[in-house]
């Protein structure tokens, strides 16, 4: 068990974690599979819009550089106002 975790520790120290992870999590909708984000929201209930000329990916950019995040370096992005969608059938 002593080498096992001698190995680990010197892989992790070889290549280290990124600091700060961001999970982005785009919810689309059937016919909408290549819709654009224009809000981002976190699990702490932080919210952004994108501005008028930003690009998707500097909008997303910019809500992962503001974003909250854990003691870990890890926070969580869900695209759109998180309506759920109801099918009838």
């Amino acid at each position: 068990m002593q080498t096992l975790q001698r190995r680990i520790a010197a892989l992790e120290s070889a290549n280290p974690p990124d600091e700060n992870l961001t999970i982005t999590r785009r919810i689309v909708s059937p016919g909408h599979l290549d819709a654009e984000i224009f809000r981002l929201r976190s699990g702490a209930g932080e919210a952004w819009e994108r501005l008028p000329g930003e690009t998707e990916q500097k909008f997303v950019d910019r809500a992962s550089r503001e974003v909250k995040r854990s003691a870990c370096g890890v926070a969580r992005l869900v695209s759109g106002d998180g309506e759920a969608c109801h099918v009838e059938h």
